[in-house]
């Protein structure tokens, strides 16, 4: 009887935490507790604090909502006149392609050269204003290259060589890519007008 009991309690402290899930077209899954779904807009509450929060998110972003039971309702649908090209499948794989470079894509040597590009132009062409180009335009070169999975970032195996999922793991990565080759460029930059100021500069002066 006791075994049945708590059984009972675990349950239903399980299901106090359940969370529904909102499933983005960006790869991003939101959660909280559902309170109205349409064709404009997907209503949730969110906590803040001791407090419930109510959000809304644009129902044109999102692929489906699964409750905290796992009914899932999906609002994607195939339509090449609105840019949906993908079928439903297609688009699952699409989105876990962003999720898992959301979470898993590393692009580490781009940033390390943004990093040595941004420093090193600053200081050996002696640089001052005119390296505050160098961010925008390494970044700008590092959206060409072909993006390629970081080992160990795929969660499903069976995903791997698929066009769908590499092109929406392509999609989030290349934007990661540009970001954080900015972020290090103009880290360098800052690092190189520093050494430039403090140690070169006064020392070509004396």
């Amino acid at each position: 009887m006791r075994s049945i009991i708590l059984l009972f309690l675990f349950s239903g402290i399980a299901h106090l935490h359940a969370q529904d899930k909102i499933n983005l077209m960006n790869g991003q899954i939101l959660e909280g507790k559902v309170l109205g779904q349409s064709t404009l807009e997907i209503r949730y509450q969110v906590p803040k604090g001791a407090r419930l929060v109510e959000r809304t998110e644009p129902t044109e972003g999102v692929f489906s909502v699964t409750d905290s039971l796992g009914a899932e309702r999906v609002w994607y649908f195939k339509d090449t006149m609105i840019g949906n090209d993908y079928t439903v499948p297609e688009m699952r794989w699409f989105i876990n392609g962003e999720r898992d470079a959301r979470k898993g894509y590393r692009p580490v040597l781009p940033v390390l050269g943004g990093f040595v590009v941004g420093a090193g132009l600053t200081m050996g062409l002696g640089l001052d204003v005119n390296s505050l180009l160098l961010p925008p335009v390494y970044a700008g070169l590092m959206a060409w290259p072909r993006v390629y999975v970081t080992q160990g970032s795929i969660t499903d195996p069976n995903m791997e060589g698929d066009p769908v999922y590499a092109t929406g793991y392509s999609a989030v990565g290349r934007s990661k890519r540009v970001v954080n080759s900015l972020l290090s460029t103009a880290v360098g930059v800052a690092v190189g007008l520093a050494v430039n100021h403090l140690v070169i500069f006064p020392a070509q002066n004396k």
